[in-house]
């Protein structure tokens, strides 16, 4: 996939304090082999010799999150206090044919190569242990970082407005989409995000689309929905994620119509989650979810469980440099 414009933009807001952050670059031709040894021999050797610069011992840490050549050759030359990956995606199904092939052994020997296991959603263990029998492997699901959401007093009116923030690619239910606004001629369907493949041609006037935005832009554009869409077609790659979006419309109170994928397959019965699917009654869920609110406590005990600090606050005792309390 291409790094899109929106995470170039994303990369230029302000960082975590005490967090450094080496840029890379790398040319889109990983992972077929050979032709990713470029990147590997030429692109990679600065930013190698920056990462040995750091002198990482017995001191350090090493974790992984993206599967690449450059994860494998951390992992393989390193050597720190422990190794870690964590999994947010099933990565070889972004690809096809060699590619794919090419990214399964990537990951296989990366997950041989590490000392701990994570990953964000219950179907990737079975995908993940194939390759490790041997290796325990926790869960732990994405979260938030509710630091930079308003306070409760500060969420906006909400609009006649049914909106998806996040990019648009193979994943993205186009028919289904497209059907939620011809039943809703006059409520606005607004799309925003990076747009990677086929775009329908002959759209319903009544959906925007926009381009790829920032995460503060991305959270005032969510507090003006009256519903959240999460409108992912079922498949290899949609069954093992845990979207991130969920969790920001959530924490802004937003009632979130969402399909059966994933992890959101366990929360269509959790408050404000509706699942949809072709030939639903769309005005009637419109008048029910367009009406209802969530109240400031709603919001604050959901902020509280999902905050991104709760996710990781164990994990100096998950890579046993701690012993739990």
């Amino acid at each position: 996939m291409q790094r899109s414009k929106a995470s170039e933009r994303h990369a230029a807001e302000p960082l975590i304090s005490g967090l450094h952050v080496l840029r890379t670059q790398s040319l889109p031709i990983e992972p077929i082999p050979v032709l990713s040894a470029i990147n590997d021999l030429l692109v990679w050797r600065n930013i190698k010799s920056q990462i040995r610069q750091l002198n990482i011992d017995e001191n350090w840490d090493v974790g992984i999150g993206r599967p690449s050549k450059l994860a494998l050759w951390a992992i393989k030359s390193l050597k720190p206090r422990a190794k870690f990956m964590d999994v947010m995606d099933d990565f070889p199904a972004f690809y096809n044919g060699i590619s794919r092939y090419s990214m399964e052994q990537v990951q296989k020997y990366l997950v041989a190569g590490c000392d701990y296991l994570f990953c964000s959603e219950e179907s990737l263990v079975p995908k993940l242990a194939v390759l490790d029998r041997k290796k325990s492997i926790r869960v732990i699901p994405n979260g938030y970082d509710m630091e930079r959401l308003p306070f409760f007093s500060e969420i906006k009116q909400k609009r006649e407005i049914i909106g998806f923030v996040g990019t648009i690619a193979s994943w993205f239910d186009w028919g289904l989409v497209i059907e939620i606004a011809e039943a809703l001629p006059n409520i606005c369907v607004q799309l925003i995000g990076p747009r990677a493949g086929y775009v329908p041609a002959n759209l319903p006037r009544n959906i925007e689309l926009l381009p790829a935005c920032t995460v503060a832009e991305a959270i005032a554009y969510c507090q003006n929905f009256k519903v959240g869409l999460i409108p992912f077609v079922h498949n290899q790659l949609t069954e093992s994620v845990d979207p991130i979006k969920y969790y920001e419309l959530r924490a802004l109170g937003v009632p979130i119509w969402t399909t059966n994928f994933g992890s959101m397959t366990k929360r269509t019965s959790e408050p404000g989650v509706t699942l949809i699917q072709p030939g639903s009654d769309w005005k009637k869920l419109w008048l029910e979810k367009s009406n209802s609110s969530f109240g400031e406590t709603e919001i604050f005990a959901f902020r509280k469980k999902h905050d991104w600090s709760l996710r990781f606050k164990n994990m100096a005792v998950w890579l046993n440099l701690k012993e739990e309390n």
